[in-house]
């Protein structure tokens, strides 16, 4: 895609720029959720483990 100002782009231009955007912060989205996810998997097993 090519880079201009926003102001040079048209209305298609702009709304194929919001769509890659928007898929590529809800790729990041989900992926920082699964990690968050695995990490806390990781605490609540910590947290089971018998203390002496």
């Amino acid at each position: 895609m090519e880079r201009k100002p926003f102001e040079s782009m048209s209305v298609e231009e702009l709304w194929r720029l919001h769509a890659v955007v928007n898929d590529i912060l809800a790729a990041r989205l989900v992926a920082k959720k699964e990690e968050l996810e695995r990490r806390l998997g990781l605490l609540n097993r910590e947290g089971k483990t018998p203390r002496s």
